[in-house]
């Protein structure tokens, strides 16, 4: 069995390496900032949000993420910020993404806002070529790599009352312009991602309930478009949603949300893509938001709404 798994692995690594995707997970709306600077501080209140997804459970060396990101809003001053740390092992590569991002909030009409983001920091990247069981462990081409490339990312945001839309660039340098073919090289080749995500929410057949979908498109040289569309129901701030993953996978992930300062989520998918769905393994993804009671920001919104409403009156 060990056998076969380092076979497995050994098939997929010129593919792991080679094209260095950005992670996908289930809860992507939950963790948009992930994707987009400009989705930091989005909501009135300081949240910390974590995550950890298991593919391909019982595997040894499959890949592990660990993913915690914090926003911030300051209402007065239009400007949300927070911290992304994500930590992401993949069979002998193990990444630690550590940035910064900050927000702009620009109100258009009542409901509307309109945001502009911006990200810096980092991924630090780590490859042991010494766990592989090799023939010739002196090969030249196999070279172990501990390094650190600073990154920046941009992206918008516009903010509706029944929805949103999202497009950003969340890191900007790539760090490699072209592959070599004859090796596998342990030099990451990190093109630019693209990414493009469209929610809406609308009433469904009873009060407090309304149907939801939420998209995530994802473009990067190199590599074919990625979509995941989830779509589903959701019962005040709770949701039931089916996962879609064009050409890899299907799930479903259930989110549970009374309102108080901890909701708690899961998620699980399997592969539809042929050799992994060999693996008769499935994905496994647990969620967990906490809500800080805010109430200075909430103040400050407050009354920043009320001397724009006093100078109106006495114009």
């Amino acid at each position: 069995m060990v056998k076969k798994i380092s076979a497995f692995f050994l098939t997929l690594l010129p593919m792991l390496i080679w094209t260095q995707q950005d992670t996908q997970i289930a809860f992507f709306k939950k963790h948009l900032q992930l994707y987009n600077p400009a989705a930091t501080g989005l909501e009135n209140q300081m949240i910390l949000s974590s995550t950890i997804r298991s593919q391909w459970s019982d595997v040894k060396g499959a890949p592990n993420v660990q993913l915690f990101n914090l926003s911030i809003p300051e209402g007065e001053k239009r400007l949300g910020y927070g911290a992304l740390l994500m930590m992401d092992k993949t069979f002998i590569e193990h990444q630690t993404r550590l940035f910064a991002s900050f927000s702009y909030r620009l109100p258009i009409g009542e409901k509307n806002s309109f945001y502009l983001g911006v990200q810096g920091g980092g991924n630090h990247m780590n490859l042991n070529f010494n766990d592989l069981n090799l023939a010739h462990k002196d090969d030249g081409k196999l070279e172990n790599l501990t390094r650190f490339y600073p990154n920046i990312g941009v992206g918008v945001y516009y903010k509706m009352e029944k929805g949103f839309f999202s497009f950003s660039a969340p890191m900007l340098f790539g760090h490699k312009n072209k592959k070599n073919n004859e090796a596998i090289s342990p030099s990451p080749l990190d093109d630019p991602h693209l990414y493009l995500s469209v929610g809406i929410r609308y009433p469904a057949f009873a009060e407090n309930w309304k149907y939801i979908v939420y998209t995530l498109v994802r473009w990067v040289d190199n590599a074919p478009i990625s979509s995941v569309i989830n779509a589903g129901l959701a019962y005040q701030k709770s949701e039931l949603l089916f996962i879609y993953h064009h050409n890899s996978g299907l799930g479903v992930s259930a989110l549970f949300d009374n309102g108080g300062p901890i909701s708690v989520g899961y998620a699980y998918q399997f592969s539809t893509f042929d050799l992994l769905s060999k693996l008769h393994y499935g994905n496994h993804e647990l969620t967990q938001r906490i809500r800080f009671n805010n109430k200075k920001i909430e103040s400050k919104e407050l009354d920043a709404d009320e001397k724009s409403k006093d100078k109106l009156s006495m114009n």
